[in-house]
């Protein structure tokens, strides 16, 4: 039995994912608020006939590691300057609804925007972080070409664990997508130093204990409808 994996926070996600999916891809950036999308969404699971535990809720982590958060720091820069200011713009263009911020200075703040159609829920958390961090149209279009609109993480592999354990033992997910900013060494440095860190803190397995997807989520497999 495949997993249904819904992505989005609009109000329709939020509905469909309570209603359908086993899995919830979503970007949350502050713990508070992904505090109350978590708790959101399996609330509304019991209209449905459904229990909080058959559904997964994994907001994305774009992360770029170190041996120092220094290191770690110099890595992202390193990262972040290489993007052209144009192919930025191009990564949020599609969230101002219709709004062309090449009109607007790029060191200057994000101007008014008309409601999109495109990505309601991450246009949102554009504008909201572009206000809470105060970015110009250059800082945020180099943030969201990076980010992808996810939670930025940039430190060590424990600092790393450590706000992974914050928001699961905080309510705000039952997992996480681990997004690696390229391949193959980011996705080395986590697996050799954030799971064994996870591990030891009795938060991620140390075996597999079956043989699906499904099973490695914890997700029980529903009951064959067409058996009568």
């Amino acid at each position: 039995h495949p997993i249904v994996a819904q992505a989005g926070s609009s109000e329709p996600g939020r509905a469909l994912a309570a209603r359908t999916a086993d899995v919830v891809f979503t970007a949350q950036v502050d713990i508070d608020e992904a505090r109350a999308f978590y708790l959101d969404v399996k609330g509304r699971m019991a209209a449905h006939g459904r229990a909080p535990d058959e559904l997964k809720i994994m907001p994305g982590i774009r992360y770029v590691l170190g041996a120092t958060e220094a290191e770690a720091q110099k890595r992202y820069d390193q990262m972040t300057e290489e993007v052209s200011d144009d192919a930025a713009l191009m990564t949020i263009q599609r969230l101002t609804g219709g709004v062309d911020l090449r009109q607007f200075p790029l060191d200057g703040p994000l101007p008014p925007l008309k409601p999109s159609n495109a990505a309601k829920a991450r246009q949102k958390m554009m504008i909201d972080l572009a206000a809470r961090e105060n970015l110009s149209i250059r800082q945020l279009a180099r943030r969201f070409t990076f980010s992808l609109g996810h939670m930025v993480y940039v430190g060590t592999a424990t600092g790393l664990a450590d706000l992974m354990e914050e928001w699961f033992r905080g309510g705000a997910a039952d997992g996480f997508t681990m997004l690696s900013p390229y391949y193959p060494t980011p996705l080395e440095e986590f697996v050799d130093g954030v799971v064994p860190e996870l591990q030891r803190r009795g938060l991620f397995r140390t075996q597999y204990e079956g043989t699906t997807l499904r099973d490695h989520l914890g997700l029980a497999r529903p009951a064959n409808r067409l058996v009568g």
